[in-house]
């Protein structure tokens, strides 16, 4: 049969109009079937571009979230009185922090959807460590503490919106005369923050280091005072 058919499509000329109808119909198909797919990547581009334009600007928003709790942690650090401190700080915590419900996920990568979703994990741990140390640390601890990680958070916030936009060729961010500095400031503070947490670890040791040292001078002055009796 299909030897039959070989024959058949040999012995068709080109000029035939059976011919010139087939080889149209092939062209038009190929040309439509083609116009098709760059019309679908055109779109599927545009939804990922518009997709990750709502992941930055959320993201973006929490980190501005986050500066302002660093703010109202400092509010609550000068309060008048120990009992208005307290009450203060029952507010203080790390923004929550959810994507927007409508965001078409499917035009992403698996590995962006992967980076994407670690950032709300990462703020709900940070938020329950929060809620353990509120309950046994100091309030002013509490709110150095609190201070401390929404500044790590809206860092990351920041970094992971940019390279959103990088990836997908969003438009880079152009923040206001107010946020203009936020990265510099943040990036400022936690680097102080880091310091001053390293220095208070190393405290306690170089305290234990002195106190031998003023020790070791009267343990000396014992056993001599002994090896003489």
């Amino acid at each position: 049969m299909r030897h039959e058919w070989l024959e058949y499509v040999q012995r068709l000329s080109w000029d035939t109009p059976i011919t010139v109808a087939l080889t149209s119909a092939s062209v038009g198909s190929v040309i439509t079937l083609a116009w098709i797919t760059a019309s679908n990547a055109r779109r599927r581009k545009r939804q990922r571009r518009d997709t990750a334009l709502e992941l930055a600007l959320s993201l973006e928003g929490h980190a501005r979230a986050c500066r302002t709790m660093m703010h109202k942690a400092v509010w609550a650090l000068t309060a008048s009185s120990d009992h208005a401190r307290h009450e203060v700080c029952k507010d203080v915590t790390i923004p929550s922090f959810v994507f927007p419900d409508k965001l078409d996920w499917q035009v992403l990568s698996q590995k962006a959807i992967s980076e994407l979703r670690e950032y709300p994990a990462m703020v709900h741990a940070a938020r329950e460590h929060l809620e353990a140390f509120r309950e046994f640390g100091e309030p002013a601890e509490f709110c150095w503490q609190v201070e401390f990680e929404c500044a790590k958070a809206a860092m990351s916030a920041l970094v992971l919106a940019r390279a959103t936009r990088r990836r997908f060729g969003t438009a880079t961010w152009k923040p206001g005369a107010r946020d203009s500095a936020i990265e510099r400031e943040l990036s400022d503070f936690i680097a102080n923050a880091e310091a001053r947490r390293k220095a208070s670890l190393q405290e306690p040791t170089r305290f234990a280091f002195e106190q031998k040292l003023d020790v070791d001078p009267i343990v000396a002055r014992t056993n001599g005072i002994a090896a003489s009796v």
